[in-house]
């Protein structure tokens, strides 16, 4: 199998239209002004994005772990990424930038974009687009992040690092203290099976 990652071919303004498209599943998850339930990330709701699609836990802060991953981050990796920090994606040397701002997606509630690089060691270059968007645990808690990892370029050697080249910050409008406001939560979600890998995505 080529490990040649095709061009984005349809350019949304900010530049990728699986971008886009996590944006649009997200809003279309929330109940008025609560944060979407990770109970509602299901296979169907993720179809178009499953496999860029990654889901991370804070498991304290500073700590954010891979629970479930799409296809494409394991390639880029070259091996499955359940149970790896979020930063190991980064070059040292933007690890620690990269974790300060992902400690504001959970604490105030915000979209947080990186603009991606890896070209270290004379390989090829790859670039790439990282987006993580907030969601709600089973307690409720604003502890996990929705998010997808596209790239443009040959993958080659893995596994690639990158370096941020930009990152972007955005609020999403939405109040911490009831940003999981279980009274609008639908009772038909109780039960729903928990998320697990498979093959080309999330399941």
């Amino acid at each position: 199998m080529s490990n040649v990652i095709p061009l984005w071919r349809q350019r949304d303004p900010k530049g990728c239209p699986v971008v886009a498209r996590l944006g649009q599943i997200w809003e279309s998850l929330r109940r008025d002004s609560a944060l979407p339930d990770r109970e509602a990330l299901t296979p169907a709701a993720l179809s178009d994005i499953l496999p860029n699609a990654f889901l991370i836990d804070r498991v304290r802060p500073g700590l954010v772990r891979f629970r479930v991953a799409g296809q494409h981050l394991s390639q880029v990796m070259g091996m499955d990424v359940r149970g790896m920090p979020l930063r190991a994606f980064m070059e040292i040397t933007d690890r620690k930038r990269l974790m300060e701002k992902v400690e504001s997606i959970f604490e105030t509630c915000a979209r947080l974009d990186l603009d991606l690089v890896s070209d270290a060691q004379g390989r090829a270059t790859l670039t790439g687009r990282m987006v993580l968007m907030p969601v709600t645990g089973p307690e409720g808690e604003t502890d996990r992040a929705l998010g997808v990892l596209v790239t443009e370029g040959l993958i080659g050697l893995t596994p690639r690092r990158f370096r941020i080249r930009h990152l972007a910050l955005s609020p999403l409008g939405t109040d911490p203290a009831i940003a999981h406001d279980p009274s609008s939560q639908d009772p038909g979600t109780a039960g729903r099976p928990s998320l697990r890998v498979i093959t080309g995505g999330l399941a």
